[in-house]
């Protein structure tokens, strides 16, 4: 058997447990009703324990407080409570009705590498986490950057994606001809016309980016030659390129007092004609271009136009077959006929001129058309000014990769062209320009470029 503790000592020591608690609880001196409360709660609980002590089953202590009796007030000396602290407000936003998340490409990888003028198509992957459905009245659209043929807008989908589904969207893109990297970048068109995209506030783009490389082992070399023309005469100077090398192109300097009315493929090289107006002796440059590296060969020719005092027009001459233009030649009548443009048009050269002579005049365009395999040629060009009663020079730069072969120029009226040519050391075409007038006047230069695919 246990023994058991003496039921007045347990008495005793549940009494004070009990007293303990109500004086921590209140704080205060035990009123009478407390006392009678406390008084009922240990009688009952040593009946309880006499139960037990006998080994009866006995209920638990009850403990019943006296009738009418008001419950016990205390005043409280601690600290006071704390004040309410307002709750933060929270603003709920709704979801976007047009939201999309970029899942993957599912075709071209950033920096795909592929060759010029290449045909492909990419493929991206999106979801609709949107609260609207996307119908066949949405679109996908070019953004920004390298636009490489695509369209400005198409319809996204023939169906309807609903939120949280996706769909897999396809543009087909054309490669530039040149070598280099290139990234275009689209978003979505609802059918209100509200543009819209991708990231945390459903307005950034998704792109594809390429980079195109150009074939190795080819390379362009400038040669050169010069003749002096006195005052008051006309003068030519040709260069030929070296052995196992073809002409692409070629370009001149005369400086501001040599009317250069001449130049155009001679041979396997370059020729300039030019008139000395005024002035002491000057000096005029020939530059031919020559490529190497590669098979090829070149071939040029003319379409002339003839035109009578006052008049103005244009001519174009295009290269043939699988040839591309390269250079950019041309030749008009010498105190005639004033040309005021030369530019790279499709597959070949057009020019522009005018008449403000008292006799017919001709004019002529004469491109150089290259022969290789995988030959490729883009336009560049770019729009400068020139000061008032001054010379200056505008420079159109050619895009990474590709090399100059050539070019020609734009100018406003009152201008004389004195000078076309590769800018040395940068894939840069450079038009030297004699402004007559008391204004600024602007005028452009138009770069020929090869890249090999």
């Amino acid at each position: 058997m246990k023994n058991r503790p003496p039921l007045l000592a347990l008495g005793a020591i549940v009494l004070a447990m009990l007293a303990c608690n109500i004086s921590l609880d209140s704080g205060a001196a035990m009123s009478q009703g407390q006392i009678d409360t406390l008084a009922a709660q240990t009688m009952s609980f040593l009946q309880w324990q006499t139960y037990a002590a006998q080994g009866t089953q006995a209920p638990p202590p009850t403990v019943e407080a006296p009738t009418n009796q008001s419950p016990p007030t205390s005043t409280f000396t601690g600290p006071p409570p704390p004040a309410n602290t307002p709750m933060p407000s929270v603003t709920l936003t709704s979801l976007p009705c047009n939201w999309a998340q970029f899942i993957s490409d599912v075709t071209i990888p950033d920096n795909w590498e592929t060759t010029p003028n290449d045909h492909f198509t990419k493929t991206w992957r999106l979801k609709n986490i949107g609260s609207c459905t996307w119908t066949s009245g949405y679109e996908l659209v070019f953004d920004h950057g390298d636009q490489m043929g695509a369209p400005a807008s198409q319809q996204l989908t023939s169906g309807t994606v609903a939120p949280g589904q996706t769909v897999d969207v396809s543009v087909d893109l054309l490669s530039p001809a040149a070598a280099g990297t290139y990234q275009g970048f689209f978003k979505l068109k609802a059918s209100d016309s509200t543009i819209f995209g991708i990231g945390s506030s459903a307005d950034g783009a998704f792109w594809v980016k390429i980079a195109v490389t150009a074939a190795a082992g080819w390379n362009i070399q400038q040669v050169e030659s010069q003749t002096t023309i006195g005052m008051g005469s006309v003068g030519n100077v040709s260069v030929n390129c070296p052995s196992g090398s073809e002409v692409v192109g070629g370009g001149f300097d005369g400086g501001n007092n040599i009317a250069t009315y001449r130049s155009e493929r001679s041979g396997n090289g370059w020729v300039v004609y030019g008139h000395r107006y005024s002035g002491a002796n000057g000096t005029l440059k020939v530059y031919a271009y020559c490529l190497s590296g590669v098979t090829a060969s070149s071939t040029s020719g003319y379409t002339e136009k003839t035109l009578t005092p006052g008049a103005s027009g244009n001519q174009a001459h295009n290269c043939t077959g699988s040839s591309v233009v390269t250079g950019g030649g041309f030749a008009f009548t010498d105190g005639v006929i004033w040309a005021y443009r030369l530019i790279m048009d499709g597959n070949g050269l057009k020019m522009y001129a005018q008449n403000p002579g008292a006799s017919a005049g001709m004019f002529r365009p004469h491109p150089v058309c290259l022969n290789s395999s995988g030959a490729v040629t883009v336009r560049a060009t770019n729009t400068g000014s020139i000061p008032a009663s001054s010379s200056g020079t505008v420079e159109a730069g050619c895009p990474t990769g590709t090399t100059v072969t050539g070019g020609g120029f734009t100018l406003s009226a009152n201008m004389t062209l004195t000078g076309m040519y590769k800018k040395p050391g940068q894939e840069k075409w450079v038009v030297k320009i004699l402004n007559i007038t008391g204004s600024n006047l602007n005028a452009s230069a138009d770069a020929i470029c090869l890249a090999f695919s």
